[in-house]
């Protein structure tokens, strides 16, 4: 799931990278099975690291699917409201945190 929401710069010239620019070089799908490809600026490979891509997920099972539960089941040990705004506050920072790694 590459969610993708700002231009990745290039570890190498440090030029954005988006979407479009893959998709008119033809790297797009490298880019989304995460396997190296050149950079169209500099050409030399990247990869789209899957760290940040884990937590944006992990921010996502907590915000729309654990604190509706919790809230269905009425757990009192955490209130839903707080566990909502973890997640959020998760994939805020997976969104963050998202870089592009040399291959």
């Amino acid at each position: 799931m590459a969610l993708l929401l700002k231009p990745l710069r290039c570890p190498h010239c440090q030029q954005p990278i988006d979407k479009a620019l893959l998709r008119r070089h033809g790297q797009l799908q490298s880019f989304l099975r995460r396997k190296p490809f050149p950079c169209p600026h500099c050409e030399k490979n990247t990869v789209f690291a899957e760290k940040a891509d884990t937590t944006v997920s992990m921010g996502i099972f907590l915000a729309v699917i654990l604190a509706p539960l919790f809230h269905l089941w009425d757990f009192n040990f955490i209130d839903t409201k707080h566990l909502f705004a973890l997640g959020v506050a998760v994939i805020v920072v997976g969104v963050m945190t998202q870089k592009l790694d040399k291959a």
